[in-house]
């Protein structure tokens, strides 16, 4: 019986409380389905633009392993256009690089990876792109400008696949500037880094040559 009373009791509280503050409880629950439909449709739009761009990606790539250059860079122009800012931009940016730098169009290369460098997204191609735009420079025969991107790379990601050949895109730099002192420490630089491996062979020959 005292639980059915306290039963009671509470439910008569609890409607005395949506009572008064009926209005207040409805504006959260409002707010609060709003919040969830909008959720629900940055998802999904989110899920779709990725759907979208990956398809126009693949059709991008298949281009330019066709060699259908132009076809390639109407797709990521407008990947790199509508999605501003973007990861998606990004990578559309670093496609359209590598396509260029084969058809040594050095100086739109250079370009792209200054913009890319900007937005640095997505941060799997940063040093790639700054790989790219050092050998742009040192095909326009900019070796400080070279120089200078190998060199950030080296010291900012020391540990990135990418860096031992940095090394040696650095000491051939120096090689063509005719420093020859700062190249061979950098190949004994290389030699200790990556001892018994393909770059540390690749320091020796040229050690040897000095």
């Amino acid at each position: 019986m005292k639980q059915k009373l306290s039963g009671e009791i509470f439910l008569q509280l609890l409607k005395k409380f949506y009572e008064r503050y009926k209005n207040w409880i409805i504006g959260i629950g409002t707010v609060l389905i709003i919040s969830i439909v909008l959720a629900v449709i940055i998802v999904f739009r989110i899920k779709q633009t990725k759907e979208y761009v990956s398809q126009r990606i693949i059709i991008a790539e298949s281009y330019i392993y066709q060699k259908n250059f132009n076809e390639a860079y109407k797709i990521l122009d407008e990947i790199i256009s509508h999605y501003k800012n973007s990861k998606y931009a990004g990578y559309a940016m670093y496609l359209k690089a590598n396509a260029l730098y084969d058809n040594n169009d050095f100086d739109k290369v250079k370009q792209i990876c200054i913009d890319f460098l900007k937005l640095k997204k997505p941060k799997s191609v940063v040093v790639p792109m700054m790989y790219i735009l050092g050998q742009s420079y040192v095909a326009l025969n900019d070796l400080d400008n070279a120089i200078k991107v190998f060199s950030d790379i080296t010291q900012k990601y020391v540990e990135h696949y990418y860096t031992p050949r940095v090394y040696e895109s650095l000491a051939f730099c120096y090689e063509l500037k005719g420093d020859t002192q700062s190249s061979k420490s950098i190949y004994e630089k290389m030699n200790i880094l990556y001892p018994n491996s393909y770059w540390s062979n690749i320091a020796q020959q040229k050690l040897a040559n000095k």
